[in-house]
This record gives C-alpha cells, structure tokens and sequence, in this order.
C-alpha cells in the first residue's frame, strides 16, 4: 500500500432502477467500505479520502437462462439469472494511472423459478454485492 494513503470515503451509492431492495444501494456502499476497512489498515473519511468511490446502480434485472432436471423429480425446471450491473469511479490522486471513471461491473446468482422470488431475492442480491465488492477492490487495490 502506497504510504501517502490513508484514509477512503465511498459516497453513497445512487440508484437508476426501480426494481430491487430499496435499501440496495446502502448495502453497496456498506459492504464495500466494510472490505475496504478489512483488508487495508485504511481510514474511513466522510468525503475527500486520500481514494475515492462512487457510483450507482445501472441495472437490475431476472433472465430465464436455461432449464435444467432436478435428481428427485420428474420435469425440467426453468432457472432464473438475476443481474446486477453497477458503475463505479474510483480516483486515485497519487496514482492517476489506476483510477477509472464509470467503469461498469456486473454480477449475476441463479434460483429455481418455483422458488419465491420474495424469499430469495434477498440473498441472491447479498451475494451479486459480494462479488460487486470484490471485483471493485480488485481492480482498484489488490494490486497494492
């Protein structure tokens, strides 16, 4: 890690759907300064930090993606894809080079189309801002 940062701030991210959680976007941006804080001896600031997030939420959307046959039953199951897409600017003042300005990042979790869509939206979103938030950090400071 480059001794002159110290300290982030990830700004709130906005939303551009209507479809989704509508805390979606909190959860974004806690999950990410939540790995940040993890994996770095980094600060968290407000707003200004020595690096900076922000972004939103572009897309939010469920795609029959193929069907498959279950062991235990007969029939074919259609398996629902939900995808999230999310553009982030991320600006690095000491190292202009690695910063990057809307660069989209997208992520998908698969369900069951008999399963309810309530009960498991909720997680399949939780794991698409896991992947969101590693394949940020990854592109922004694992390489530190």
């Amino acid at each position: 890690m480059p001794s002159d940062i110290k300290t982030f701030s990830v700004q709130e991210f906005y939303i551009e759907v209507s479809d989704g959680p509508i805390d979606m976007a909190r959860r974004l941006t806690e999950a990410l300064e939540e790995k940040i804080l993890r994996m770095s001896s980094l600060s968290k600031e407000t707003e200004d930090g020595d690096i900076q997030y922000e972004g939103g939420i572009k897309s939010f959307s469920y795609l029959t993606t193929f069907t498959t046959k279950s062991d235990d039953e007969v029939g074919m199951k259609e398996v629902q894809r939900l995808t999230i897409t999310v553009e982030v600017s991320y600006k690095n003042p000491s190292d202009e080079a690695s910063s990057f300005k809307q660069k989209q990042f997208s992520a998908s979790a698969d369900m069951i189309s008999g399963e309810s869509k309530s009960r498991t939206e909720d997680d399949l979103v939780n794991e698409i801002i896991r992947k969101l938030v590693d394949d940020i950090c990854c592109k922004s400071i694992d390489n530190w």
